[in-house]
C-alpha cells in the first residue's frame, strides 16, 4: 500500500514514522517529493495492536524490490488443498502431514470466503484445528458451526 499526493500523482515519502505514544497511538508522516505536502496517518490502540499483529512495515522497502516478489509472496502463503493420495517420491514426513491434512467442502469453503481475508487464515487454522482433534476428515458448514459454538467464535 503506497498514499500518493492527490495534487501531484507522486508517491509519498516516508518522513517520521513508528512512534508510539504513550497511550499506545501510532503516528507515521509522509511528504511529497515533489509539492512537500504532508499527511500524518494516525492510529488507535487498537488500530497500532492490529498493525503490529499482522507484522506490517510502514515507512517502505529496505531492500531493493524483487522480480515478482508480490506474487512469490502470496503463493507462498497460498495453501492449495490436493485431493487424492501423496506423489511417491514425496518424503515419509510430508506423507504423514498429507495424511492427516483436511478437506474443506464447496460450501464451507465458499462460507470462509465470506470472512474478512486477514482473519481467514486464522480462522482456518483454529477450524482445521478443531477437525483434528475431533477426528473430522472433511469440514462442513455443520462441522463450522460446531467449532464456532464450542470455541465461541
Amino acid at each position: 500500500m503506497k498514499f500518493v499526493c492527490t495534487g501531484c500523482d507522486e508517491p509519498m515519502q516516508l518522513v517520521q514514522g513508528g512512534d508510539v505514544d504513550e497511550e499506545g497511538s501510532l503516528s507515521v508522516t509522509f511528504r511529497c517529493p515533489r509539492c512537500s505536502w504532508r499527511v500524518t496517518l494516525l492510529t488507535n490502540p487498537q488500530e497500532t495492536q492490529l498493525v503490529r499483529s499482522l507484522g506490517v512495515k510502514i515507512g517502505g522497502r529496505t531492500l531493493p524490490p524483487q522480480p515478482m516478489g508480490m506474487t512469490r509472496t502470496h503463493l507462498a502463503g497460498t495453501k492449495e488443498v490436493e485431493r487424492g493420495s501423496p506423489p511417491a517420491s514425496m518424503p515419509a514426513q510430508e506423507t504423514a502431514a498429507a495424511a492427516q491434512r483436511i478437506y474443506w467442502s464447496a460450501e464451507a469453503e465458499e462460507r470462509l470466503n465470506r470472512i474478512p481475508r486477514f482473519v481467514r487464515p486464522m480462522v482456518r487454522q483454529r477450524i482445521e484445528a478443531f477437525a483434528r482433534q475431533k477426528g473430522y476428515g472433511e469440514i462442513t458448514p455443520r462441522v463450522m458451526d460446531e467449532a464456532r459454538e464450542i470455541m465461541g467464535m
